[in-house]
């Protein structure tokens, strides 16, 4: 199937908890530490939606269908951090993910960011070591700035394990 990256409209932002739902049934296969996130909620609408109003809102879709994936971005100590990237399970491996990161990439050299930055989790083969293929290097808090620190404190805060999560980021340009 041919997809399209395209700007969220506000007709697709309803649409995306399915999808995020989708790609969390991973974590559920993560082992009992991580089950839990298959659970967990998705992104708020009211989240999206800001996120939407920044610009920082893209889809993967076949035309006019819903979404199969998308990637929200917020900024963030001067930079354009991922707040979430989701592919529905059934079109993952096809290179809409790294679709998605290209485009938020581009918004973030547009709004003279110097690198996209994201949290995740080191050891699971779709988080760090993905995108570590994709340009992303681990890099300390401090490098960041307060934001990302906060970031890491409120997932703790959240239930994720410190010990196992990390920053990355991908310098633009």
């Amino acid at each position: 199937m041919n997809y399209t990256i395209r700007a969220a409209s506000d007709a697709d932002l309803p649409l995306l908890a399915q999808v995020e739902r989708s790609a969390a049934a991973l974590f559920a296969q993560a082992g009992p530490d991580l089950a839990w996130l298959a659970q967990g909620e998705p992104l708020p609408l009211s989240t999206l939606q800001a996120l939407q109003r920044q610009g920082g809102v893209w889809i993967a879709a076949a035309g006019h269908a819903a979404p199969v994936g998308f990637l929200a971005a917020e900024a963030l100590d001067g930079q354009l951090f991922v707040v979430e990237l989701s592919v529905a399970l059934p079109q993952q491996r096809q290179g809409l993910g790294a679709r998605l990161l290209d485009a938020a990439a581009a918004h973030g050299q547009a709004l003279g960011c110097a690198c996209l930055t994201l949290s995740t989790y080191r050891h699971l083969p779709w988080n760090a070591p993905y995108y570590a293929r994709h340009g992303f290097s681990e890099i300390g808090s401090a490098a960041l700035g307060a934001g990302h620190a906060r970031k890491l404190a409120r997932e703790a805060q959240d239930g994720h394990d410190p010990a196992q999560r990390c920053l990355m980021r991908k310098l633009l340009g």
